[in-house]
């Protein structure tokens, strides 16, 4: 009696199968975050917050002839904002890792070289 495996029973099939939807979660995720934080950028420059950080605050002082108690208003939002901001693209690197991270760890080592040459990972 031969033993015929059905195709979703068989190891092989869902070896391949989990294989291209990690790599299609990896892919997704990729452009999806790259997409969001052009999209996330773009809505920041709206609140005039990054635009006053570029012209600084000796600029936004003399044009804006900020009286003492305003400069030290002005100068307590845009670094809040700033350490905020940088609060957030922190975490987002974290998570980033962590995710890249479990991904590579589910890979074999054929794998994770070729997820480095498609994505510029580095492999553990």
């Amino acid at each position: 009696m031969l033993r015929h495996d059905a195709g979703w029973a068989n190891r092989k099939v869902l070896t391949v199968l989990a294989v291209i939807f990690l790599c299609g979660v990896a892919c997704g995720s990729a452009v999806t975050r790259n997409y969001l934080h052009s999209k996330i950028v773009v809505r920041t420059q709206d609140l005039g917050l990054d635009a006053a950080q570029r012209v600084g605050l000796n600029r936004l002082k003399t044009d804006l002839n900020l009286t003492a108690d305003q400069e030290r208003v002005v100068t307590k939002v845009l670094d809040d904002y700033a350490k905020y901001y940088q609060n957030i693209e922190d975490e987002r690197e974290d998570v980033a890792e962590h995710g890249k991270q479990r991904i590579l760890d589910v890979l074999t080592p054929e794998q994770r070289k070729k997820f480095s040459e498609l994505f510029g990972a580095t492999s553990h």
